[in-house]
C-alpha cells in the first residue's frame, strides 16, 4: 500500500503519515528522510504497567506525536556544517489482552532521537533582522503586522 504523508496531527486514518518539517534561520540545506521506529522502550504508567504484568498479550493500538525537541550545534571539524538533534516524544496506546478473555487499553511515553547533519553557512557573520525583540513587545501586534522579514548578514573574515 502506498504511503500518504500529510502536515498536521493525524488521527483518525492509521494509513496517514505525519509530515515533520525542520525549520531554522541559518541552515540551507534540507533532509526528507522515513525512519521505521521499532523496539522502542515504552514508559508505562503503574496501571498499564499492572495490566501488561497480568495480560497474555499487547496489540498496538496507536502512536501519537506529542512534541519534538530540536537543537542545533555546529560541527568543530567541518566549518559550515551544523547537527540538528531532534527528540520525538509519543504517547503509545495499545490494548492488553487479559486471560478472562477482556481487553484492557493501557498507555505510555516513548522517545526516538534523529540526528542529520545539514550546511548552514560561515559561522564568523553577524545578522541584522527587521524582527521586533525584546520582551515587552506586545503579541497582538506581531500576530497581527504581514510585514516581510529582512534579514543582512555581513561575513568577517
Amino acid at each position: 500500500m502506498p504511503s500518504r504523508v500529510t502536515p498536521g496531527p493525524v488521527q483518525s486514518d492509521v494509513s496517514i503519515r505525519e509530515a515533520v518539517c525542520v525549520h531554522t534561520s541559518k541552515i540551507y540545506d534540507s533532509c526528507k528522510d522515513k525512519d521505521c521506529l521499532e523496539n522502542m522502550r515504552v514508559y508505562l504508567t503503574a496501571n498499564s504497567q499492572a495490566a501488561v504484568d497480568n495480560g497474555l498479550n499487547v496489540r498496538a493500538r496507536s502512536a501519537e506525536l506529542l512534541w519534538a525537541s530540536p537543537a542545533v550545534e555546529p560541527v568543530s571539524f567541518n566549518r559550515g556544517y551544523y547537527t540538528v538533534d531532534t527528540r520525538f516524544y509519543y504517547k503509545i496506546r495499545a490494548d492488553v489482552c487479559m486471560s478472562s478473555g477482556l481487553v484492557a487499553p493501557i498507555s505510555g511515553l516513548a522517545s526516538f532521537t534523529k540526528r542529520v547533519l545539514l550546511f548552514g553557512s560561515e559561522g564568523a557573520a553577524k545578522i541584522f533582522s527587521s524582527d521586533v525583540g525584546g520582551s515587552c513587545v506586545d503579541r497582538n501586534v506581531i500576530e497581527g503586522s504581514n510585514l516581510p522579514r529582512a534579514v543582512v548578514e555581513i561575513t568577517v573574515p
